[in-house]
């Protein structure tokens, strides 16, 4: 699974939050921002103010002579530590627990965190992504902040989120998490696919692609579901490298679906999929079987084929 569809990119109000901090604009609660002195002999240390609604910037002088190992330390122990000041957090939201951090030595920070997905407040965590990330990429050597965020209810569940100081840079798309991509579905008859609309959520715990499946399941007006009901997704993946997703079913999926050709079922997962920006190619796995969904071979990488597409 691509973290960085996830919980990034997979973000509600970082265009709020550089806008605030590179232009030293009012906060929400009506207070000035404090200035910023971006000199090579000082950094800019971002908390959370006291209502997390805005960032609050904090002139830290650093030492010249130190190495970067040792600036690193300095300013995440600065940052996790917010004095006696009442008018600035650490930036560390509600519902999640900072456990440490890790430098490769060459240009990403990780950020190991611990998180209740069920107590998160989504501005919040935008806030504080955007507060580490604005720190942290001030250090020359540091080009990219690499988050990681175990789930307290199952350890196994890791999400990893890959951002630099680019990721605040679309505004619009940071103003508002959800977003809508096509989706097809097949037609009553079972024999077209129907172009609809699906509502993503960059900001939640699935990553796009899971969302995009699971509105495989939902009904439309004047479509079937393409799934028959004894098909079970067991996993969605992307690799990053090639962009190939990688989706697996159970068996009953080779068993297609009542009044739904074959290849509409085929083309109704890899054309929706395909919609996301990530993904270049899909692969469907089915299990316990020869992959192939009677007369058609799974076993290749698909591609969009919007022919099949009602006109």
């Amino acid at each position: 699974m691509t973290t960085k569809k996830r919980i990034m990119l997979t973000a509600v109000v970082m265009a709020a939050v550089v806008i605030l901090v590179a232009c030293g604009s009012d906060s929400k609660n009506g207070r000035k921002k404090n200035s910023a002195d971006n000199s090579d002999e000082n950094l800019t240390l971002y908390y959370a103010n006291s209502t997390w609604t805005d960032l609050f910037p904090e002139v830290f002088t650093r030492d010249q002579l130190v190495t970067t190992e040792n600036l690193i330390d300095t300013v995440m122990n600065a940052l996790m530590d917010s004095g006696e000041m009442t008018d600035k957090q650490v930036p560390v939201p509600q519902g999640v627990t900072y456990q440490r951090y890790t430098y490769d030595g060459q240009a990403t920070i990780n950020l190991m965190f611990n998180v209740d997905w069920e107590a998160t407040d989504t501005y919040e965590m935008v806030l504080s992504k955007a507060a580490f990330v604005r720190t942290l990429t001030q250090i020359e050597s540091v080009k990219k902040v690499v988050y990681e965020y175990t789930d307290i209810a199952n350890e196994n569940s890791i999400v990893r989120e890959e951002l630099t100081n680019d990721s605040f840079s679309d505004m619009d798309n940071f103003m508002n998490p959800h977003e809508e991509y096509n989706i097809y579905m097949p037609d009553s008859t079972g024999q077209k696919l129907v172009q609809k609309t699906i509502d993503l959520d960059r900001s939640a715990p699935e990553s796009l692609e899971e969302q995009m499946v699971a509105g495989l399941r939902m009904s439309y007006d004047g479509t079937v579901v393409p799934l028959n009901e004894k098909t079970v997704v067991k996993s969605v993946t992307v690799d990053d490298a090639d962009g190939v997703c990688t989706i697996t079913f159970n068996e009953s999926f080779a068993d297609g679906t009542a009044g739904v050709d074959d290849e509409i079922l085929v083309y109704s997962v890899v054309d929706s999929l395909m919609e996301l920006e990530d993904v270049k190619r899909v692969q469907i796995n089915v299990d316990n079987t020869n992959n192939r969904l009677n007369n058609i071979d799974l076993s290749r990488k698909f591609t969009a084929d919007y022919s099949k597409l009602e006109r």
